[in-house]
């Protein structure tokens, strides 16, 4: 198996797809659908790369990811989300852990290029081509 990946996205169908794609493309990939569980998976396995969400809802990444750094327990993060507006990215990118930033929508196989060119491709045979799909997540402000 892969690096180990872990997803934070709260709208579960997109949660779903992405970490179902990742899993096809040879990577180890876990969701969490709050910063909460997140903090669970991180004890208990420390990602090689987080991918999270902005908003999710009751919970914000401006506010969680920097609780987690001063905790010591972020670990990289690619920051996947449409709400990027010029005062969030300052915010997030500020953080010596967030290691990117790609704005939704996105392809699939923009993601995969974005995981592989930070962690290296998953080990194993070649994954078949990414489909068409985009995702959309919520919309930007």
């Amino acid at each position: 198996m892969g690096a180990n990946l872990l997803l934070v996205e709260n709208d579960q169908r997109l949660g779903e797809l992405i970490t179902w794609f990742l899993a096809k493309r040879g990577f180890e990939a876990r969701r969490a659908t709050s910063f909460r569980e997140a903090r669970e998976l991180i004890a208990q396995r420390t990602p090689d790369l987080m991918l999270s969400d902005v908003d999710l809802g009751a919970e914000s990444a401006r506010e969680e990811l920097p609780k987690l750094a001063r905790e010591g327990l972020l670990p990289p993060t690619l920051i996947v989300s449409g709400y990027l507006d010029p005062e969030t990215r300052a915010e997030l990118e500020a953080l010596d852990r967030v290691v990117g930033l790609l704005p939704k929508p996105f392809e699939l196989k923009d993601l995969v290029a974005r995981v592989e060119g930070l962690l290296g491709p998953a080990p194993g045979p070649a994954a078949p081509a990414a489909p068409a799909a985009q995702v959309h997540g919520e919309p930007r402000p």
